[in-house]
């Protein structure tokens, strides 16, 4: 069972929740409906070791470097 880590190592199709994103990026992802406490979760991996993230409705894409700094646990 997952328990919680970095978004990079969360299994797909699992529902997660974002418990801690860096300051640099937290109001990017923010518009883009990934807010702390927000529930989401993974659907596909990109070629580029991205994932694609099912956040209320509305896929968004997410790059592999910004992964490792979003901490998310199972809900």
């Amino acid at each position: 069972m997952y328990v919680g880590s970095d978004l990079a190592s969360a299994p797909l199709h699992t529902t997660l929740t974002l418990v801690h994103a860096p300051d640099s990026c937290r109001q990017r992802l923010s518009s883009l409906g990934l807010r702390i406490g927000a529930h989401f979760s993974l659907v596909s991996r990109t070629t580029g070791g991205g994932r694609v993230a099912l956040v209320a409705g509305s896929r968004i894409a997410l790059g592999s470097t910004l992964l490792s700094q979003l901490l998310v646990e199972a809900r």
